[in-house]
């Protein structure tokens, strides 16, 4: 086993509730800090990643350089990185923000499921903020590098953060079971452009084009070549049309995240039906169980009730 001597420490914290497996197979729970005031406190999330044993300097490196980039980033559209480590039993542990409300992925299903997809208002704000934290996350030469619809997550009130950044490194280490002579299959680094490149802050706009094109067709999978992009944008109205072919790559007019954002938000204002933000968050309160009191909302409340009249200290665990 292998001991990776990851600068960033954990902060202590007491488990409140399990939230299950995330998109990569990691264990998500709901946490309470205990090293902040009790009238400040909000839950964070605690991910679990099981990686493969072993991993050579070089190997985890970029999974390092990303996590430590990624902990100082500020922005209210960013899921903040309150720590990581990895500990000898090769098992990788970050902590960030809890983020209410649902993943765009759920909410994309919620309404296919009924029949409908969002409107086109819904979809220019959601990427109109997602680009917005983009834009400050490129701004301190931070890539996501890996924007999909599962790590956005929207608010009953209609606030948008996209999560986890600093991960993408792990995906290749991640353990895989294949044989019980050769038990972990580890993908060798990746030597791309520098971090915080041009090319990859372009990826991360090409991604969320693709996310914004899914909501907005209707469709769970479009396909990556360009028919199968002109086909899906044949639905859309032509203002927003315009704009996603610019994030794709297949037209001028989209070259940051800040100039994403603008053109969502001009078209938001003037190439789309709309009827204000109101309209949108009544849009998405409609969505079955995203209301601000969810199972896990209602817990997290009672649990900092009982929190505040119980000493700190003596609720520390090891973490």
């Amino acid at each position: 086993m292998s001991v990776l001597p990851f600068t960033s420490r954990l902060p202590a914290f007491a488990p409140l509730h399990p939230l299950g497996r995330g998109p990569l197979g990691e264990w998500v729970s709901l946490v309470w800090p205990l090293e902040q005031d009790a009238a400040g406190a909000r839950p964070l999330v605690v991910k679990t990643f099981l990686l493969a044993s072993g991993l050579s300097p070089e190997t985890r490196h970029p999974l390092e350089e990303a996590l430590t980039r990624a902990v100082p980033l500020r922005h209210p559209g960013i899921a903040r990185l309150h720590g990581f480590q990895v500990d000898v039993r090769d098992t990788l542990t970050v902590v960030s923000d809890y983020v209410p409300g649902c993943s765009l992925a759920t909410a994309r299903r919620r309404v296919l499921g009924r029949g409908g997809r969002p409107s086109e208002a819904f979809v220019c704000h959601v990427g109109a903020e997602v680009a917005g934290a983009l834009q400050a996350s490129h701004a301190a030469h931070v890539v996501h590098g890996d924007v999909h619809a599962h790590r956005i997550r929207v608010g009953p009130r209609g606030e948008v953060t996209l999560t986890d950044f600093g991960l993408r490194p792990a995906r290749p280490l991640l353990r895989r079971f294949t044989a019980p002579s050769r038990p972990d299959v580890v993908a060798p680094p990746v030597r791309g452009d520098a971090v915080g490149s041009t090319l990859e802050a372009r990826e991360d706009l090409r991604a969320l084009g693709r996310v914004l094109l899914e909501l907005a067709s209707g469709n769970t999978v479009v396909p990556e070549d360009t028919a199968g992009a002109d086909a899906a944008l044949g639905g859309v109205s032509p203002a927003l049309r315009d704009v996603l072919r610019g994030a794709l790559g297949e037209a001028r007019g989209v070259d940051s995240a800040a100039g994403l954002q603008d053109a969502l938000r001009d078209c938001l204002k003037h190439g789309v039906a709309c009827h204000g933000q109101d309209a949108v968050v009544r849009e998405l309160a409609a969505l079955p169980a995203s209301g601000p009191l969810s199972p896990v909302d209602v817990y997290v409340g009672a649990a900092s009730v009982m929190t505040a009249s119980v000493p700190m200290r003596g609720r520390t665990l090891p973490s």
